[in-house]
């Protein structure tokens, strides 16, 4: 369960726990920790995409407004969502809504504020990764992607969740911030995505174990789907994807090089295969 949900301040809110496949959980642990939580189980693990699907999908069909997605290792501050409502209310042409994220175990430095995607190279960067917070983003506004969305603590307009899932069959972050900025037909019309620096929450990254072999197969997924151009440009950038994936592994600590390289190695081929869902070994 997220830290913190307890204490958020901002009204009228139904919590929605995903049971992602788990064997050591059950509906009276949620009622125990969360009283009044609605509990969502899957029968097996998805992974993160379609466990944030499954809690997507109760949280629409039961009407909601927004959706704000909240990962187990997030850790919200208390404003943090009625931050991300004002920033809702005020610009309603706005979609998609991300806050400035701190790393848990030292939050005096950014874990990320924003993501800059790059659809023809297949570079992708995180804005203020790992940067001691002096309040240097906080004048940052429209932006290309949120790390928030769904990664760590989001929030989404309900009616642009449902029309951008529906061109991105799986839940993420980029996926989604890109269909919401390209829209795919014209029957919803492009928005806009906002971070707001005052929604603050935490977030302990996933085991390094996973997050080479998931970045590679997700890295390539995106750019697959709405990479631009053609012919010869794409597999060049499918070559670029997996090059800035292997030196990303390379960067690492000399007693996990040999792991994350092989997970990279892994991840690119479950991308060919077609494979999805929580990673395995």
């Amino acid at each position: 369960m997220p830290a913190g949900l307890g204490r958020i301040t901002a009204p009228t809110v139904t919590v929605t726990v995903v049971d992602n496949g788990c064997t050591d959980f059950s509906p009276g642990a949620v009622a125990a920790l969360a009283p009044g939580a609605q509990y969502v189980r899957t029968d097996t693990n998805l992974g993160f995409a379609g466990g944030a699907n499954a809690g997507m999908r109760r949280a629409l069909a039961d009407g909601a407004e927004y959706v704000w997605f909240v990962n187990n290792d997030a850790a919200p501050e208390p404003q943090s969502l009625a931050a991300l409502l004002t920033v809702a209310t005020a610009a309603p042409h706005v979609g998609v809504f991300g806050p400035k994220i701190l790393q848990a175990d030292g939050p005096q430095r950014i874990d990320s504020v924003a993501i800059d995607v790059n659809l023809r190279t297949g570079r992708v960067y995180l804005t203020g990764h790992d940067e001691l917070d002096r309040g240097q983003y906080d004048g940052l506004s429209t932006v290309t992607a949120v790390t928030g969305v769904p990664c760590s603590c989001g929030a989404l307009r309900a009616n642009v969740l449902a029309a951008s899932t529906r061109a991105s069959s799986r839940t993420s972050r980029m996926p989604i911030c890109v269909c919401a900025r390209q829209p795919p037909d014209t029957a919803w019309q492009r928005c806009p995505l906002r971070v707001s620096c005052t929604a603050v929450p935490r977030h302990r990254r996933p085991p390094i174990d996973q997050q080479p072999l998931l970045c590679t197969r997700n890295h390539l997924r995106l750019m697959e789907r709405h990479g631009k151009g053609s012919g010869p440009r794409r597999q060049v950038r499918t070559l670029t994807v997996v090059a800035l994936n292997l030196l990303y592994a390379l960067r690492s600590e000399p007693q996990m090089r040999r792991e994350r390289l092989r997970a990279v190695w892994r991840g690119v081929t479950d991308y060919r295969r077609g494979v999805t869902g929580a990673a395995t070994f």
